[in-house]
């Protein structure tokens, strides 16, 4: 009975019924949803924003948000391809470019941590100007799409390990090991302990413009794999391409059962809160609407879900009591 109280209390819970649900309507929609070979498949193509919804949760936790995150992704890709491409004037090994784009995706986060942390700029408005300047910055590299990086790299990403394992796994596993490091050290509890009441935790001692620097650091970074795993699945440039990362992070944070007021919820809700985007955005492909009906009927669903999540909320806190 403990057990099952536990389980109904975890603030991932309501995300993780809402995936089953959407995984089951699924399967009688779409071909062939649960196998091998599709699961690689979506995981390529939601990986990036899996990785890009657990940045924005570790943000969001600390009672802070990152609309920066886009931003990032766009230039992070442009940066990479321009270094990486065989045909360019760089010619960058590409395990070079990844390390430059992912430095890079943290000197951004650094720069919004040391706004926000040690000049008390709103994180809405200091992330907002951050956004505009990555993406400024990446289509002034790349005015157009273009470029490309070695098919060796989209053609791992696209495969399976040990014949079972998405290979895109790597990336997610990489950032989980990121949210680790946050959630076993005392900084961790103290991310936590900010975002339910910043005030307090600046009368208690702790170093709350180090953690916001932390914070904002470990969110440019995780942008930037993020933008790696995306070009596993593009394999060119594109300086728009992070547009609506930004926002679908948030929605599946919340969706995951993060709490916009900050100090609550946890990595694995944004990883379900992801899917449940994924299998929502799948199943309105698989339907064949008119392409000018997609976007309403996604942002019906999401919306849906949110609202779910909020509803399956209230429910278990009753049922656990």
């Amino acid at each position: 009975m403990e057990i099952k109280k536990q389980f109904l209390g975890w603030t991932s819970f309501p995300s993780l019924a809402l995936v089953v649900l959407l995984t089951i309507i699924n399967t009688f929609v779409v071909n062939n949803f649960l196998s091998v070979s599709y699961a690689s498949s979506f995981f390529g193509d939601y990986t990036p924003l899996i990785i890009a919804a657990i940045a924005q949760t570790i943000v969001l936790i600390g009672s802070g948000i990152d609309l920066s995150i886009g931003g990032i992704i766009s230039l992070v890709v442009v940066v990479v391809v321009t270094l990486a491409d065989p045909n360019g004037h760089y010619q960058f090994p590409l395990p070079v470019a990844m390390v430059i784009g992912t430095v890079l995706g943290g000197a951004v986060g650094a720069l919004n941590g040391l706004i926000i942390g040690y000049l008390r700029v709103t994180p809405l408005l200091a992330t907002l100007a951050t956004t505009s300047i990555a993406e400024g910055l990446a289509l002034t590299i790349m005015p157009q799409p273009g470029g490309s990086i070695s098919t060796d790299f989209t053609t791992w990403y696209g495969s399976s390990l040990l014949g079972i394992i998405p290979a895109p796994i790597v990336f997610i596993l990489i950032a989980l090991a990121i949210w680790m490091l946050w959630k076993y050290s005392p900084k961790g509890l103290q991310l936590y302990a900010m975002g339910r009441d910043i005030n307090k935790t600046y009368v208690s001692g702790i170093a709350v413009q180090r953690i916001q620097l932390l914070m904002y650091i470990s969110s440019g970074i995780l942008s930037a794999i993020a933008a790696l795993a995306l070009l596993g699945t593009t394999g060119a440039g594109d300086p728009l391409i992070g547009t609506t990362y930004t926002l679908y992070a948030v929605a599946a944070s919340v969706i995951g059962g993060v709490s916009l007021m900050g100090g609550s919820g946890d990595t694995f809700g944004a990883i379900f809160g992801s899917i449940f985007l994924g299998c929502a955005f799948t199943l309105v492909f698989s339907i064949h609407l008119e392409s000018y009906y997609q976007n309403l009927a996604s942002g019906v669903i999401v919306l849906l879900g949110i609202i779910g999540a909020s509803m399956l909320k209230k429910k278990k806190f009753s049922l656990s009591s």
